[in-house]
């Protein structure tokens, strides 16, 4: 079974309907325990409450807002979850007073009441982090003030997803051949890759990003939004600046950011000596950004979900066998909805949710990329089931800064595996270029994405206006300082900014895919490596959940990210994998 069933959750919508009314009526509840919780009986009935209410939205939200994925032209799903969205808003007014109220009661206190009581002890960690951070919670009434203004923090969301996605036309383009494609986000791709005429690389690239180029100004005036309210909630907690609100809660130091940063910009000679190898084996005399899917050797190889998942399973059957099973039942039948489908959301994701087994997104079309997207998600989706079984409610949730790690870590098994049972230069050369793809694609374009944010965020921080040149300057000024290509010149690229989803729906998101990628590639060298208790510090980590601050969590692990030489270890394994391409095209 290739599709989701959602009947996992409910039946029918009408069963649906029946649980968010009950959903519904609880909330006005949360208000009875305002100015009580100084009383330990009604803190830890407040807690209880909370948690029953959870355990029902975690049934409730994932079915309107997976239904509505598969297809955001639906409007009945469509309706559904922005139902959901409103109650979590009104959620968020009803409990403005928690935070405020616990942090009245004093940090000793609470933690004493959390750790006396069999209950609370789950909560010793996220009071802890509560009161680390108080001095960014306000009073009672500047948070209902803050709360009142939730409704409208996705509408960035919502107008983004409207203008790339549910009011999309795809283009039809002629190629030279004299055949007709429809370009899309789900096909371009291949479609570039297979094609061997310039011209034709140009009208698919140009069909994709003319409805980026066509509504510049309204992705310019969405993203605004998305800058200006990062900005009014900064300043409300009186933080210094955007990144430091991204990162404190978390206890991430801006260090660990600016440290990635830095490495990357100052190591892309690596980068422009790739693009050159491609540029002369290609035979191409100008290289283009979109010319990076031109694969330097051609294979006719097709890669089925089937047979994908088959060569997951291959590359960690040699891991411990707790490992193994929580992979496998990551992809499970009903879990995973495989194929393209017409409105259905772009992309990849692992969705996941207390109580619950964890649900994989894919848009599966059969390349070598595709293989890896799924062994991808499936780590997420075990690091989920890992975390769910280890942990309570109050600390089940691990952050996206550690996210990454577990998927990534199955990307470099399927890397090593698929390497070590090649058997013909061709095929090793498609591997090794994947794998530096790889590299490129998650540490170096994700920071490059992560420092236009960080630049953008600057924009507005120094008063300076907000509109598509601004924008698209700043990613015009980074490619070519890392890459050494001009993308001003390609009809849309500089737009390329419009076209990333992450920017618009989790700000300082995609840093930490670069930071994870890190951490992976540590981690699973130990492991590789056979180190003492590497494998059993990594289970560790897969089953934290979030009991700790993420930079410990992965330090635990095998991988201390407040240094540089854990990213310097990436580009280290660049120029490994770099000069043996080089090896294996001389051959």
């Amino acid at each position: 079974m290739q599709k989701w069933d959602l009947t996992y959750f409910y039946p029918s919508d009408d069963a649906w309907e029946k649980d968010y009314e009950i959903l519904e009526s609880m909330i006005n509840h949360f208000e009875t325990f305002q100015g009580k919780l100084n009383e330990f009986d009604t803190f830890k009935a407040y807690h209880l409450y909370e948690e029953k209410f959870i355990t029902l939205l975690y049934k409730v939200y994932p079915y309107a807002h997976l239904g509505s994925d598969l297809n955001l032209k639906d409007s009945v799903k469509g309706n559904q979850n922005q139902r959901v969205g409103l109650l979590l808003s009104k959620l968020g007014q009803k409990t403005s007073f928690v935070s405020p109220e616990i942090i009245s009661l004093g940090e000793e206190k609470v933690i004493s009441w959390a750790k006396n009581d069999d209950f609370l002890k789950a909560y010793v960690f996220p009071f802890e982090k509560l009161f680390r951070g108080q001095k960014h919670v306000l009073s009672e009434l500047e948070e209902k003030i803050l709360a009142n203004y939730s409704s409208i923090r996705s509408i960035p969301t919502q107008l983004y997803q409207s203008l790339s996605i549910i009011d999309r036309t795809d283009e039809e383009v002629t190629l030279s051949n004299g055949k007709k494609v429809l370009v899309s986000a789900a096909s371009y791709r291949a479609l570039i890759e297979e094609s061997e005429n310039p011209s034709d690389r140009q009208l698919v690239f140009e069909a994709l990003y003319k409805r980026y180029k066509d509504n510049k100004s309204a992705f310019a005036n969405t993203y605004n939004l998305v800058l200006q309210q990062r900005a009014a909630s900064y300043k409300s907690r009186n933080y210094a600046s955007s990144l430091e609100a991204a990162l404190d809660g978390n206890n991430i130091p801006v260090s660990v950011f600016h440290n990635l940063k830095d490495v990357v910009y100052e190591n892309t000679d690596l980068i422009k000596r790739y693009i050159n190898l491609r540029k002369k084996h290609l035979n191409l005399e100008t290289y283009h950004t979109y010319d990076r899917f031109l694969k330097l050797a051609k294979s006719d190889k097709k890669y089925t979900y089937a047979e994908s998942k088959e060569l997951f399973f291959e590359s960690i059957k040699h891991f411990t066998p707790e490992f193994v099973e929580k992979q496998k039942s990551a992809v499970a039948d009903g879990f995973v909805d495989v194929l393209p489908q017409d409105g259905k959301r772009t992309g990849a994701y692992s969705s996941g949710f207390y109580g619950h087994h964890p649900f994989i997104l894919l848009n599966h079309n059969e390349t070598l990329d595709s293989a890896f997207t799924l062994a991808h998600e499936a780590g997420h989706s075990a690091h989920t089931l890992f975390s769910n079984e280890a942990r309570p409610m109050a600390i089940a949730d691990y952050t996206i800064f550690v996210a990454e790690i577990a998927s990534t870590f199955n990307e470099h098994a399927l890397l090593d595996y698929m390497l070590k049972n090649v058997t013909s230069k061709n095929e090793r050369i498609v591997l090794l270029e994947s794998a530096i793809d790889g590299i490129l694609s998650t540490f170096y374009r994700q920071t490059l994405f992560a420092t236009y944010e960080y630049e953008a965020n600057k924009l507005v921080e120094e008063g300076k206006p907000i509109n598509a040149d601004a924008l698209s300057k700043i990613m015009i000024d980074l490619y070519k300082h890392y890459y050494d290509l001009d993308i001003a010149k390609e009809n849309g690229k500089e737009l390329v900014w419009a076209y990333i989803p992450h920017l618009f729906h989790t700000p300082f998101y995609v840093y930490q895919y670069a930071t994870s990628y890190s951490a992976s590639l540590k981690i699973y060298s130990d492991i590789k490596n056979n180190k003492p208790h590497a494998m059993e510090n990594y289970l560790g980590l897969l089953k934290s959940g979030g009991s700790d601050y993420p930079v410990n969590q992965a330090k635990k692990a095998g991988a201390d990210l407040t240094t540089k030489d854990t990213f310097l270890a990436v580009i280290t394994r660049f120029k490994e994998l770099l000069d043996l391409l080089e090896e294996t095209l001389k051959a």
